[in-house]
């Protein structure tokens, strides 16, 4: 047998030609079985999660066509559902508190509705069982009625319900059946309100495009081609279908006021922490600097005040001792006094469309008709508070988010941002100066930059000094101008086409600015899109990529619903809703 050979003074170790053999048939047979094993493991991966995909999508689709069944057969007539539906809120909440309605029948009406909307809009996820009983009992009861009596309540998929799925529509949430549920959905049962539906939202709910690989994607009932907004996109799809007369969403970016424009329904994002927090899904909760928040969305502003005077009561201040205990101040809400309305119709960065524009205008004529004194105001530079936003939401680098999809099936809509967040850092911030460049647009480079995060916890802190300035800027305007409250485009265009969320991604600077601020804003349905206001297109810029994408994305727009946005100081919630009340009477005069 030959010996191994030491020369000196190289130091060259000869191996024997069988060794060699050998050790190269083990190095390769180990490597192939490495990588076969990587193979198996992450096809095995992808199959399971298909498979809980497949049954969980199955599972709420069975238990919206055996409700379908059951109502059939036990449901009310047509003329009978088509009465309730029809009425305001208002009108429905008053014949259920003067025993002219009963609770299981309007139950059944919405009910039925929220099915037969839902098989063309995908907008409901499931259904919530425990609504027969609850109504029963609400009929069968002999105690004093809630104000909310009987009012049949959509609530959007993030919010914990016992014995459901809380998934924001990523499957590592899948299968972690709930054991507490949300404060508010507590304190509404407690008020006389009836969950009876949950409702779509996007994958992560860090986008418009309200699509999700669990529960697919839902589309605009005014457009089917077009989506409804997001994140609480399935709940302002079914008001606006009347599937729902009031529903609840959550807002860290435009969530609950995006829908609201798109679909023409009436919502409201709290200031943070006026409403509780508890048993929302916790999903990116950690960083303190700009917060999400839970809101309602209805079929109109009655509905709206309704939610927020049955919430904001002992029972909720009890359950949630972080709630500022404040009470809805009827006295502001019902004042006479006149007031001071600031607007604009531009941010300075993305001019809104016409019908945009319009409606702004048309809000002030209809309040400056009714006493009021309006006032221009100059909207602040997108360019910091669009950088702040992300530098807060995106403080980790996009770590919590990775986190939670990167072993999912990654929605169409996201993988644009999932790519950026996964390259290396010098790459994507290069990408996106490029396309900055390309596209003429400086928000691109904004974008790919920010939301790598701020790179140290020193530079974290910076950020909320430079939020806390900013906020002491704009209150300082404010009180310059003596602003009561603010009025904007609800947007910057009215519904998008599915799947084009990211090409007109710069909306979103109309509602992140309120976030930023931690300012109550609401959202009021105004007018709708003319064919004057598609043949002004042809003047609208196109300089920047996102302006040449709305340009092409608002073809064919025509009647598709226009909001406008109304905003207060925080913790003004009472005020927004006065000034949103009287423009929505202004809007139902006649002329």
């Amino acid at each position: 047998m030959d010996k191994f050979k030491l020369s000196w003074p190289s130091c060259r170790l000869e191996v024997p030609e069988p060794i060699r053999k050998n050790v190269s048939f083990v190095l390769t047979v180990t490597t192939t079985c490495v990588i076969g094993a990587v193979i198996i493991r992450k096809f095995t991966k992808s199959r399971n999660l298909n498979r809980r995909i497949k049954e969980k999508r199955d599972s709420c689709r069975e238990a919206c066509r055996k409700l379908g069944e059951q109502l059939e057969q036990n449901g009310l007539t047509l003329a009978e559902r088509t009465a309730i539906l029809e009425l305001s809120f208002e009108d429905l909440r008053q014949k259920l508190q003067n025993g002219d309605l009963q609770c299981i029948d309007v139950l059944h009406a919405y009910q039925s509705k929220a099915i037969q909307v839902n098989e063309h809009l995908n907008c409901v996820v499931e259904p919530i069982w425990e609504a027969e009983a609850l109504a029963l009992e609400r009929d069968m009861s002999t105690r004093k009625k809630g104000p909310l009596h009987g009012i049949p309540i959509s609530v959007k998929e993030n919010y914990c319900l016992e014995g459901y799925d809380c998934t924001g529509g990523m499957s590592s949430f899948l299968d972690l059946c709930v054991t507490e549920e949300n404060t508010l959905i507590k304190v509404l049962k407690k008020q006389g309100a009836i969950p009876f539906v949950r409702t779509n939202i996007p994958q992560s709910m860090m986008t418009y495009e309200c699509s999700n690989p669990i529960y697919g994607v839902t589309k605009n009932p005014h457009d089917l081609t077009r989506g409804p907004g997001g994140s609480s996109g399935g709940e302002g799809a079914l008001i606006a279908a009347k599937g729902s007369v009031l529903g609840f969403g959550t807002d860290i970016g435009g969530s609950i006021r995006i829908p609201s424009h798109f679909s023409g329904v009436y919502g409201l994002k709290p200031t943070v922490g006026r409403l509780s927090e508890e048993n929302l899904l916790p999903f990116i909760r950690g960083q303190p600097l700009v917060n999400a928040t839970g809101g309602p969305l209805a079929s109109d502003v009655d509905g709206l005040v309704a939610a927020m005077k049955s919430l904001l009561v002992p029972a909720m201040f009890d359950q949630d001792p972080t709630c500022p205990p404040i009470p809805f101040r009827n006295e502001i809400f019902e004042s006479k006094r006149p007031l001071r309305i600031g607007f604009f119709l531009d941010n300075g960065y993305l001019t809104p469309v016409p019908a945009c524009q319009r409606a702004v205008t048309k809000a002030t004529e209809i309040l400056q008709a009714r006493g009021h004194t309006i006032v221009k105001f100059d909207a602040p530079n997108i360019e910091e508070y669009f950088e702040l936003y992300l530098l807060s939401v995106f403080g980790d680098g996009g770590q919590s988010f990775k986190d939670v999809i990167k072993n999912d099936q990654i929605d169409s809509s996201l993988k644009l941002a999932y790519l950026n967040l996964t390259l290396p850092k010098w790459l994507s911030v290069f990408a996106g100066w490029i396309m900055s460049k390309f596209g003429r647009d400086p928000v691109m480079y904004i974008i790919s930059k920010c939301m790598r995060g701020t790179g140290s916890v020193a530079e974290y802190w910076k950020t909320g000094e430079r939020i806390k300035d900013f906020k002491k800027m704009m209150r300082k305007r404010w009180r310059a101008n003596k602003l009561d409250v603010l009025l904007c485009p609800g947007f910057a265009y009215p519904a998008v086409h599915s799947g084009n969320v990211f090409n007109v991604l710069g909306g979103v600077s109309y509602t992140i600015i309120y976030n930023v601020l931690d300012y109550p804003a609401g959202s009021i349905p105004v007018t709708k899109v003319t064919a004057e206001d598609e043949a002004k297109m042809a003047d609208y810029p196109n300089k920047t990529a996102y302006e040449k994408a709305i340009r092409k994305d608002n073809v064919g727009s025509k009647g598709l619903p226009v909001n406008v946005q109304c905003a207060g100081l925080p913790y003004q919630e009472e005020l927004v809703l006065r000034v949103m009340k009287e423009l929505e009477q202004g809007l139902k005069a006649p002329m």
